[in-house]
């Protein structure tokens, strides 16, 4: 499998968007290629690709250097390029979850997570499940025999970390969470 790349562009659709807490947003997207996605670990970071300045969907080739071709582009029809965490991939099911912190309108990726619709089309860079080996693209790796973990999180950081807390080969540690949340209704995101 020489030549593999670890992470390839993939075409989306967003499938359904849900609520987690008032500043959350989960989104999942669906596509036929998402089957041939995969994720590393629980902090697997992606790119994902928005409609341009001028509201131009992403349509890079999936082949190919597509971050050498999007600066090539004219700004105004370039992609905006946002990194994001996978929180969720499921192959057969064809379907990749990312959550996205809600930060009003006045951001790109906020403002297109608020007011997108099913079937909206983006493209993502994640983990490419040809690629035989690690694809790197992630910060986190427990050693063997940790007993104590402490994760400290913004809301960004959310996503990473209730993957951390979900991931069944580092649970074990993790047996203990405290919470320090600025309201209550932010602690539905944990559930």
């Amino acid at each position: 499998m020489a030549g593999v790349q670890g992470y390839r562009l993939f075409n989306v659709q967003l499938a359904r968007k849900t609520a987690v807490s008032p500043s959350l947003l989960s989104l999942v997207f669906s596509g036929p290629e998402v089957a041939q996605m995969k994720c590393d670990s629980p902090d697997q970071r992606i790119k994902m690709l928005f409609p341009s300045e001028d509201g131009t969907p992403p349509s890079l080739p999936a082949e190919g250097q597509w971050y050498q071709i999007s600066l090539g582009m004219p700004k105004e029809k370039r992609p905006i390029i946002r990194t994001y965490t996978l929180r969720h991939v499921d192959p057969a099911r064809q379907e990749v979850t990312v959550e996205f912190v809600s930060h009003g309108t006045e951001g790109p990726a906020s403002a297109w997570a608020i007011n997108s619709v099913p079937g909206d089309a983006i493209q993502i860079v994640a983990p490419n499940a040809a690629h035989p080996e690690d694809s790197g693209g992630y910060e986190w790796t427990p050693p063997a025999g940790l007993r104590n973990a402490l994760i400290v999180a913004d809301e960004t950081a959310l996503p990473a970390a209730r993957a951390f807390w979900k991931c069944s080969r580092i649970r074990h540690i993790l047996r203990r969470c405290r919470l320090s949340l600025k309201s209550r209704k932010r602690a539905t995101a944990w559930t």
